[in-house]
């Protein structure tokens, strides 16, 4: 009876956050009820924690104006950035930006979304006249330096969201270029 009563809440739930955004699906692997999550409301959710500065021993990074979109028939999320880097060679800094892939991690404690195992597509500088000063070693530390510091920005927060299910979450995928949750018993 107790299982039968869970089901019914949390079918209830998910209608009822389905009629309000219009994207509840049934999860191609059966485990629950699938809901898009808007990657407008994601973006607004990373913009908030940036510009960012790391320091580094070969430099300093500002990461500005990071922005996701959907890869069409893809299992991941793209992601563009810009940045300026100075240090010692480049005291006025040199500009660019990187373009990434990313699949997403959920972390259970926090009910938080992070982008996970960034990879990098392109890394590009405005001004190629000091680029040529960046050894690779440093093109690589720089990509992985705002690749590891956008990780560790939540991208959305199931419970902030007031998805009442955030214990039933059974698997968080990207179909298609969204971002779906899946809740399920």
């Amino acid at each position: 009876m107790k299982k039968k009563l869970q089901t019914l809440f949390l079918v209830g739930a998910l209608t009822l956050m389905g009629v309000f955004s219009a994207c509840v699906e049934i999860d191609p692997q059966g485990r629950g009820y699938s809901i898009a999550v808007p990657l407008s409301i994601i973006n607004t959710t990373l913009a908030r924690q940036f510009p960012a500065k790391v320091q580094k021993a070969f430099g300093t990074v500002e990461i500005r104006d990071p922005n996701i979109l959907g890869q069409q028939d893809g299992n991941r999320l793209n992601l563009g950035t810009s940045f300026n880097f100075t240090n010692m060679l480049i005291p006025n800094g040199i500009g660019g930006a990187a373009k990434f892939a990313s699949g997403v991690r959920f972390d259970p404690a926090t009910k938080n979304l992070y982008l996970s195992n960034l990879m990098v597509e392109e890394l590009k500088f405005n001004n190629f006249s000091l680029s040529h000063y960046l050894t690779p070693d440093m093109k690589q530390n720089l990509s992985m330096v705002i690749a590891e510091t956008i990780e560790k920005k939540p991208i959305y927060n199931i419970q902030k969201a007031g998805m009442v299910a955030s214990s039933f979450v059974r698997g968080i995928d990207i179909r298609n270029g969204q971002l779906y949750i899946t809740f399920g018993l």
